[in-house]
């Protein structure tokens, strides 16, 4: 039996589980190259004569007058690719989508599911429309149906109603704290705003963001009067950016802090955290101190919606109990990929203002050569679902030069402020990575603490409060990548890679052979890797 999923919201998704496994999931943005891509036309390309059992589509905000319109758009695209189905199903509860993504591959067979983004599904209860829902918790286990436990919905006009386990308020999820302020702030990203909080501190000309009597995240209005006139009715560096950033991150990973205790006081520890906000890796690093037993899904952004989706459905109407995946590497896999490879040799990209060519090369030289200080990118198999680069589509840097972001970032063309993340090898994470009991963090969920004696051996990975978001890595994982690692361990003492994302600014993660070549041709990077072939294009 053949499930697919598609998700209509920003980061657009495709996911399919065939008897309980998940077999593919990928968003449209790494083949259409528009970052947040809504649209699905490319996906659909891709699955171009298939049949499947159940086709289940849903977005953020499913009510009425769209429903028709989303449907007519699914029909449309499937039907021009020839892709068939036996039952289309709309599926309308969003933080329902985030919590089958988390608990189905959690590993727990009870859980408590904690969702927090910048709206959902809108809510209407005994005819009171009470907005979109921002934060809402679950209980969730593979016998029973979903049990609310609590729901904050977001209303722009005042109201304060609580029906229930439903509440309405004039309020600001700690994801729409981030997503409104990083406008006000001048950055494209959230993720500025954490990285930039780590050189902020107290300042008690900016108020606190929340009131703090209770758990509802209303706005102080206050800190966004002084965010708006910080460089008209303040002096120069008296509100610096910085530390508005710092303001953000601590009152928003405080206000979360209380629903996982309110959680762990009344449902015990295993807990599921989804939702855009907790791409917040320095926060989810605080929800670990308090916790090491919670799970935090690596695709909880609305691109992962499609894998709870194509989860739940198949396990509500085959009744194929969700196998937890075990691996992120979900893309498509592409046939001739060594044959394109060999199409551009004969042409040594002369065409290029810089010359490159075509060369053998294996894991040993490139851990030699990262030892050199180059910068080298790796494309091997399938592409990992969401935001980060686990070792299939990676730039690779030597984390012991302490220029190392400033060398990254001639590629890269990222803030200065923002850290790059570092990969190391299992067996060594305890001796480098202050885990707080966890056992490992394969998929980069978690900005850690660097332990004292290694700051000074890993300072291009190092940020300025001495933490690192980190990917632990076994050699049944990742083999190339874990091989590279370990012999440039065997040069240098150090078990550890600079690693991030197969990309330029504002582009999303690299995903085909043909994406790596223009990106070669229009980027400053020192070689790219491919391992499987042991070849590589290095520039001359």
């Amino acid at each position: 039996m053949k499930v697919l999923a598609i998700n209509l919201s920003h980061n657009a998704s495709f996911s399919i589980v065939e008897n309980g496994k998940l077999v593919l999931s990928i968003e449209q943005e790494r083949v259409s190259k528009v970052k947040r891509d809504s649209q699905i036309h490319k996906l659909s390309e891709g699955l171009k004569n298939n049949h499947f059992d159940i086709v289940g589509y849903t977005s953020y905000n499913m009510f009425d007058d769209k429903v028709e319109s989303y449907t007519d758009l699914v029909k449309t695209c499937l039907k021009k690719e020839n892709i068939t189905y036996d039952k289309l199903i709309c599926y309308d509860k969003h933080h329902l989508t985030h919590c089958y993504s988390s608990f189905y591959n959690s590993g727990f067979e009870e859980a408590v599911c904690l969702i927090i983004d910048n709206g959902g599904t809108t809510y209407t209860v005994n005819d009171v429309n009470l907005g979109q829902e921002n934060i809402s918790i679950y209980k969730m286990s593979y016998t029973k149906e979903p049990e609310l436990l609590f729901k904050l919905c977001r209303d722009w006009w005042g109201r304060d109603i609580s029906i229930g386990k439903y509440h309405t308020y004039n309020m600001m999820s700690p994801a729409g704290v981030f997503e409104m302020y990083k406008d006000a702030l001048g950055f494209k990203e959230p993720g500025s705003i954490m990285g930039l909080s780590s050189y902020g501190k107290e300042n008690s000309e900016i108020p606190k963001i929340y009131d703090e009597r209770d758990m509802f995240c209303k706005l102080n209005t206050s800190f966004n009067d002084v965010i708006l006139r910080r460089k008209t009715s303040y002096s120069k560096g008296m509100v610096p950016d910085e530390d508005f950033c710092y303001r953000i991150q601590k009152d928003c990973t405080n206000v979360v802090k209380k629903y996982i205790k309110w959680i762990m006081n009344n449902y015990g520890n295993n807990i599921c955290l989804s939702g855009g906000y907790f791409q917040n890796s320095i926060a989810n690093y605080e929800f670990l101190k308090m916790n090491n037993n919670i799970f935090v899904d690596p695709v909880c952004h609305d691109g992962g919606t499609s894998i709870g989706l194509a989860q739940h459905l198949d396990y509500k109407y085959n009744n194929n109990k969700p196998e937890k995946y075990n691996s992120l590497y979900q893309g498509p896999i592409y046939m001739n990929q060594k044959e394109l490879l060999e199409m551009y040799k004969p042409l040594n990209f002369s065409h290029s203002k810089q010359k490159y060519k075509i060369v053998d090369m294996g894991n040993k030289e490139v851990a030699s050569l990262l030892k050199q200080n180059k910068c080298i990118g790796m494309y091997q198999g399938r592409s990992e679902m969401g935001p980060r680069a686990l070792g299939n589509r990676s730039i690779l840097f030597n984390p012991s030069n302490p220029n190392a972001k400033e060398k990254v970032n001639l590629v890269k063309n990222r803030e200065w402020f923002r850290p790059y993340a570092g990969t190391v090898l299992y067996e060594h994470t305890n001796d480098w990575f202050n885990l707080e009991g966890k056992n490992e963090t394969p998929y980069m969920s978690y900005v850690v603490g660097v332990k004292e004696n290694k700051i000074n051996l890993i300072p291009g990975i190092c940020h300025i409060d001495n933490s690192c978001r980190i990917q632990t890595l076994k050699k049944e994982q990742n083999n190339n990548f874990y091989e590279i690692i370990n012999e440039f361990y065997k040069l240098t003492g150090v078990p550890v890679l600079l690693n991030t994302s197969l990309n330029t600014a504002g582009m999303p993660l690299i995903e085909s052979i043909e994406d790596v070549l223009n990106m070669m041709l229009k980027s400053n990077i020192d070689m790219i890797y491919f391992p499987e072939y042991k070849k590589a294009i290095e520039s001359i």
